[in-house]
């Protein structure tokens, strides 16, 4: 699936552009690339480069300003100093574009990201001027069997193996364990650290604790309160882009969403699944410009 060469060289990344704080004891690092219309890139769990070469691929087509930031308790800083929900890194990313100068942006979420960014589509829509949901899961509301199981294989078996890993100091193999399931790549370590920024798996392995102490608790409790009556009520632009490819809670999770909010569009990136930002980067960059551009027309 990837065509990732074995002498490709890693990107290395720069010192953070600023530094924004958003509690007394956590400060989160921001990178901006490019000039343009503005577009926060908010990552998944554990990988907080994950992003970066999408955020690359959407500067290089120029009229972009692209925005990426570790969220709290990534970036090799440790579990955050004030634990927080998704609503509350909701509120990082407005603080951001506080900090920034900027009134309102486009926001892409990835996986746990896509959580943060719908959330901000309901709770602060005059600051964006849309939310690109890059596939996230409507847990609580799947009703097929195919999906429920597939779900249910990640919370009740992979979740705990990797607990047990990181709990014996294996912090590497519950990496690797993560990088397997989730990407759905065969041979998907050497796939995904070849494809991230230098560095970024013993980043990963180091911010494994905030996945399974912060992120994967907040993300059940969301889904659990998520009401669709509430969901129906958001006015922003929204669209989904997904893997072609990707497992079956995914692709139904946009079809409940798309029933909930009938506007919402969907773009597929085909022959990939899940990790497609990170290894069709071009692909989703174009597909990420053209919504952007589309939304620019309408304004």
């Amino acid at each position: 699936m990837s065509n990732i060469s074995d002498t490709v060289t890693q990107r290395v990344m720069p010192a953070p552009t600023a530094r924004v704080k958003v509690s007394d004891g956590d400060e989160l690092d921001v990178w901006v690339f490019g000039e343009g219309t503005p577009v926060v890139f908010v990552h998944g769990g554990m990988m907080r480069d994950f992003l970066v070469p999408l955020a690359d691929e959407l500067a290089k087509r120029g009229d972009y300003q692209a925005i990426h930031f570790g969220r709290r308790g990534h970036g090799g800083r440790g579990l955050p100093a004030e634990a927080t929900d998704i609503p509350g890194q909701a509120a990082d990313v407005v603080a951001i574009l506080d900090a920034l100068g900027i009134e309102n942006a486009h926001v892409a979420g990835h996986s746990f990201g896509a959580y943060i960014a719908l959330e901000l589509a309901g709770r602060a829509p005059d600051r964006l001027l849309s939310a690109l949901l890059l596939e996230l899961v409507l847990g609580a509301h799947l009703k097929t069997e195919e999906s429920q199981q597939g779900l249910k294989g990640f919370t009740e078996v992979v979740a705990p193996a990797m607990a047990e890993k990181y709990a014996s100091g294996d912090r590497s193999g519950a990496v690797a364990m993560f990088y397997e399931v989730t990407s759905s790549v065969e041979g998907a370590r050497t796939v995904v650290e070849s494809a991230l920024p230098k560095g970024a798996g013993e980043l990963a392995a180091a911010d494994l604790a905030t996945f399974l102490q912060i992120d994967g608790p907040a993300m059940d409790a969301w889904v659990t309160m998520a009401e669709p009556a509430t969901i129906r009520e958001i006015t922003t632009p929204i669209t989904w882009i997904g893997g072609a490819d990707s497992p079956p809670h995914f692709t139904e999770s946009r079809d409940i969403l798309q029933e909930w909010l009938p506007m919402t569009t969907s773009v597929d990136i085909a022959a990939a699944g899940h990790y497609f930002p990170l290894l069709k980067p071009a692909e989703t960059a174009a597909a990420v410009g053209e919504w952007c551009e589309a939304r620019s027309r309408r304004c």
